[in-house]
Order: structure tokens, then sequence, then C-alpha cells
């Protein structure tokens, strides 16, 4: 009951500071587009990309490697943060220089402008900060502490928000010569402010692990756990890349238009997977708890606590993904119509939406082996599930009829694979079945009271011409709410997990 209540708590604190983090996030775009202007929102958009690349490869995957470790018994904690710090110190600086020192030939040979110069070497320095601040999030993570990365990431946030409200409203929106300079500036500041709460808090717990009888820690440890971690990051931007380039010159090829192909390519990626993705906040909050869990039970070879852990996790991951994916097949469409204006299509998004529920429980799976110690069977399963999706993408795409729709198939697919193999993995490893009907079987049956509420709602509602918006939200509230108590009556209400 313990694990289950730490499981349920810290998978809460980090799904709520990830939401948090999101809402600020999406004031904070609102406030660049009017501080920027749609060139300087541009000019930022364009190096933010650049920015992120740069810092999976500081990173080099030790979050996951200190919080596997730090979970483990009799390990010397500060000795491990040491190391791990090194580590991030190591791979951190050259970059740092390299950006510095190559800005000008980067911003010809990238953007082909020069007034990114400035920018480029404004950003080097929060390559540090993140860093270092990825090594202390995987501590937190891993001795169960959560509170402070959940601060941390929504403080981050906040101060970018605050910070660029006050000079729109202050100093007015054409205070400064250069905006997208002081837009750049602020992601070291907020970055710099995360580091001094985690670091502030890691000094605190100092004196605790010091009382540890422990063993020592060596950087080959951390780098066989954070290198494959690295290498699948690498490889989703690198999938990115191809799609980028692939999906519209395979519509074009087709016979589509440039700008069809282009359209559609912003619809995919722009205003349909966003909405998709949208839910992983859970998913991947609940992945980065259950890696300490699972790796101290390993650490004890109880396989008990390995199976319990990972059927709890999946029985949190289904109750969520199912009424999410119910949700998103019901009111997506009308969703990105509402947020973006878009008028997407249907065939376009449906198969996403389901893809979407096998993604959901990828993610946690892949936590699983994690924090079982196999950071390399993620990518390589990812690595499978994306040559089958880039594949099917090509065949997809022979006929002009069939591509719109195909594409969306082909990624869904990619999606489902994925999740198949790490399933496999996870058996060949541990011998352990996952007991998939009774997890999936009592959320299914709840969604359809669910579903008949909402046909109901939408027949009552359709000679009244209520405002579309209106009809959008209390036919939310009534799927959820009929769901919830729905699933109350087949004795799997919240409070059974908390």
């Amino acid at each position: 009951m313990r694990k289950r209540r730490s499981l349920w708590w810290g998978t809460l604190t980090l799904t709520g500071a990830a939401l948090a983090s999101r809402g600020l996030g999406l004031i904070y775009r609102m406030l660049l587009s009017r501080f920027l202007g749609s060139e300087g929102l541009g000019f930022f958009q364009m190096i933010f990309p650049f920015y992120i690349a740069l810092v999976t490869l500081a990173i080099a995957g030790t979050p996951v490697a200190v919080s596997q470790l730090v979970a483990e018994e009799h390990v010397n904690r500060p000795l491990l943060v040491r190391r791990a710090l090194t580590v991030v110190f190591v791979t951190s600086l050259p970059l740092i220089a390299f950006v510095i020192f190559g800005a000008k030939p980067l911003a010809m040979i990238l953007y082909h402008d020069m007034r990114f110069v400035p920018l480029l070497v404004t950003l080097a320095p929060a390559l540090i900060a993140v860093g270092f601040s990825a090594v202390l999030r995987g501590y937190f993570v891993g001795v169960q502490r959560l509170r402070y990365p959940a601060v941390s990431q929504v403080a981050e946030q906040l101060s970018r928000v605050v910070i660029l409200y006050t000079i729109l409203n202050v100093f007015g929106q054409h205070a400064f010569s250069n905006a997208p300079l002081v837009a750049v500036a602020l992601i070291p500041l907020g970055e710099g402010i995360s580091l001094i709460i985690l670091g502030l808090a890691y000094y605190r717990s100092l004196s605790d692990d010091s009382l540890l009888e422990t063993k020592p820690v060596f950087v080959s440890q951390i780098l066989r756990l954070s290198i494959p971690v690295t290498l699948s990051r690498l490889l989703g931007s690198l999938v990115g890349v191809i799609e980028a380039f692939l999906i519209p010159w395979r519509l074009e090829m087709a016979g589509m238009s440039t700008y069809n192909a282009i359209r559609y390519f912003g619809q995919l990626t722009g205003m349909a997977l966003p909405l998709i993705l949208f839910p992983t906040a859970l998913s991947m909050a609940l992945a980065t708890n259950l890696i300490p869990i699972v790796a101290q039970a390993q650490s004890h070879h109880d396989q008990d606590s390995i199976r319990l852990a990972l059927v709890e996790s999946l029985n949190t991951t289904a109750l969520f993904t199912i009424p999410v994916t119910i949700f998103l097949l019901a009111f997506g469409v009308r969703l990105d119509d509402l947020f973006f204006h878009a008028h997407i299509p249907s065939n376009l998004f449906y198969p996403l939406a389901l893809g979407g529920f096998f993604l959901y429980f990828d993610i946690t799976l892949a936590g699983a082996l994690r924090g079982l110690g196999r950071t390399d069977l993620p990518m390589r399963n990812d690595l499978i599930a994306s040559g089958i999706e880039l594949a099917l993408i090509w065949l997809f795409t022979m006929r002009l009829e069939l591509a719109p729709h195909g594409i969306a198939v082909a990624i869904a697919i990619g999606f489902a694979v994925s999740p198949i193999l790490n399933t496999l993995s996870i058996k060949h490893l541990t011998h352990i079945s996952i007991p998939w009907f009774r997890i999936l079987i009592s959320p299914l049956m709840s969604t359809i009271p669910a579903l008949m509420a909402l046909t109901l709602w939408h027949l009552w509602s359709l000679p009244w011409h209520i405002n579309p918006l209106i009809h959008l939200v209390v036919g939310m509230l009534l799927t959820l709410g009929t769901y919830g108590l729905s699933l109350t009556m087949t004795g799997r209400s919240l409070k059974t997990w908390i």
C-alpha cells in the first residue's frame, strides 16, 4: 500500500507540475508573440530546435541513470551526484565552446543570417545550468522527493512569464531594439532559477545521505545507463527530421501540390499531433516515478514488488488513457477547430487518436525497462517501430487518394509496435505476464455509459442550437462525469488507488 501511494502521489505531483508548466508555457507563447511580433517569433522558433538538440547532448541521459542508481541500496549518493555532474560538465563544456566560438559559421550555415550570432552566444551558457539541473532532478526522483523537481519546473517557467509580462507592461513592446535577444536571454535565466532551487534543496539533503553505508559508484555505470537514453532521444529527433522531408516529398510525388503538401504536414505535426501528445504529461510523470521504484525492487531481486509496481502503473495508465482516447475520438476534431481553426479532416485525426492509446502505454513500459537497467531496449524497440513507420509512410503514399489517411495510419501503427515490443522485452527479462485483460476491462466497460450519455446529450441538444463552445464543454463534463461514476460502480474509483 505504501508503494502504491508513493507511485500515485509521485505521479500526481509530477503530472501537476508538468500541466502547470505547459499552461504557463502557453501563456509565455502568447506573451512572446506580442513582444516579438511575427519576424521576431520566427527568429526564436528557428533557434529553439537547435537548443533542444544541444540540451539532449549536454544532459547525456544522466537523469535516468542517476534516478536508477540512487534508488539502489547502499549507493554513495553524494559521490554519484558529483560524478554525474562531472559527466555533464565534460559533455557541456565543449558544446558551449563550439557554440560561442563557432557562432558566426553556425549562423550562416544553419540560418544564413548573421543576426543569429548574438542569439547563439547568449543561449550557450544555459547548457551548464540545464545539465546540472537534470542531474539533481534525477537524484530527487531517485530518492522520491518529487516536490523539488516539481517546484523547480514550475518556477522556471513562471519566472519567464513574470519577467516578460513586466517588460511588456512597464517598458512597452518596443523598448528593446533586439527583442529576440531578450527572449533568448530568458532561457538561461529560467534554467538558472531552476538550478538554484534544486541546488539549495540538494545541499539540505546532504546530511541525510552522509549517514548511509555506501559502496563506490563508477562513471562507467552512469554512461552504461545514460548513453542509450541519449541515443534514443537523438533517434526521435532524427525521425522527426526525416518525416519533415519525407512526408511532403512523397505527397508531391503522389501528385499533391507543394502548397497542399506543406499544409498537410503543418496540420499533422502542428495541430493534430500536439493534441494527441498533450496527455503524455501523465505517462511521462508515471514513467519517471516508476524508474526508481523498479530499480530498488530489482536491487533486492524482489520479483513480486517489480510485478506490483508494473501492474499498478499500467492500471493507472489505463484508468486515464482509455477515457482520454474516447474523449479525443469524440471531441478531438472540434477541439482542434476551436484551438487552431484548422478544420482537420477526421480521417487524419482518428487514426492518430487510436495510435495515442498505445503511445501512452509505451511510455510507461519504457520507464519500467529503464528501471530494470535495460535502457538499451526502449531505444532498440523505438528504432524498429520507427523503421516500420517510415516504410509504411513510403508504401501508403504511392497513390494520392490513399496518402493523407495512410500517413496517419502509418504513424499510428508505429505508435502501436513499440509497446508490443516493450511488453515482450519485459516478459523476457522478468518472466512476468502482464494481465492486460484485467487491466483494461473495467475502464473499457465504464466508457459504454459515458458514450451513451454523450449520444443522448447530442440528440437532446440538437434542436436547441446551443453555442458550440458551451455544447462542447457540457458534453466533455458529462462524458467524464459518467465515466467516473461508472468506474466507481465497478470498484475502480480514484480512491481505490491513492
